[in-house]
């Protein structure tokens, strides 16, 4: 038997190098994320920063709020010894009938509870940007009217309120719950439309 010769080994044809200008044309990137340390943005809580009269606002709603509590306690005070003299309301009447003590009762403590929850909810959310607190800064001035019928401590909720809600609608408030409404719903970044798709091995791997 005569050995058999080997096989001629044919070497292919290498696929030319890929420069990385080639792979950078073909890979088709995002958009850049924003600049979360640009202005109007706090770095440390990635939130946007709040501006003076935002504080302001918060702090004279709240304080409408414990000013609104205090005239009641101060009215539940007076009432133990002269009831007709506790309020506004109740000195409307000459005598002050058992029974309805606390029906009088009842409808001051609502007369309160009416702005100041309006109050305290309207300065939390505008605190974190929600921009319909401005509407609700309103209904709360309209139902710090109602604080006429407890007492002069009371009536210090109107301008309270008030104020607190004339600075929620300047300019500088408005670009404020701009920019939580933007953070709270940012917009959608879409990678670009491709116009060329190749089907099918790359030229650089085929063959022939």
């Amino acid at each position: 038997m005569t050995a058999e010769a080997p096989l001629p080994v044919t070497a292919e044809a290498s696929a030319p190098p890929v420069t990385a200008e080639a792979a950078v044309a073909e890979i088709a990137t995002l958009p850049p994320l924003p600049n979360t340390t640009s202005a109007g943005v706090n770095p440390r809580t990635g939130e946007p920063r709040r501006p003076w009269l935002i504080r302001v606002a918060t702090v004279l709603l709240w304080l409408a709020t414990a000013t609104a509590a205090a005239s009641l306690l101060w009215t539940y005070w007076i009432a133990v010894e002269d009831l007709i003299g506790s309020s506004w309301l109740t000195s409307r009447f000459e005598r002050i009938e058992v029974g309805y003590d606390a029906l009088l009762a009842v409808a001051l403590t609502v007369a309160m509870l009416l702005p100041a929850t309006g109050a305290v909810i309207t300065g939390y959310y505008a605190w974190f940007g929600h921009r319909w607190t401005r509407i609700a800064g309103i209904i709360t001035t309209a139902l710090s009217l109602l604080m006429l019928l407890l007492n002069p401590i009371g009536w210090a909720v109107i301008p309270l309120a008030a104020i607190g809600t004339g600075l929620l609608w300047l300019p500088q408030a408005r670009s404020f719950f701009d920019a939580w409404q933007a953070h709270r719903h940012p917009e959608t970044a879409f990678a670009p439309p491709q116009t060329s798709v190749y089907y099918g091995p790359l030229p650089r791997y085929r063959k022939d």
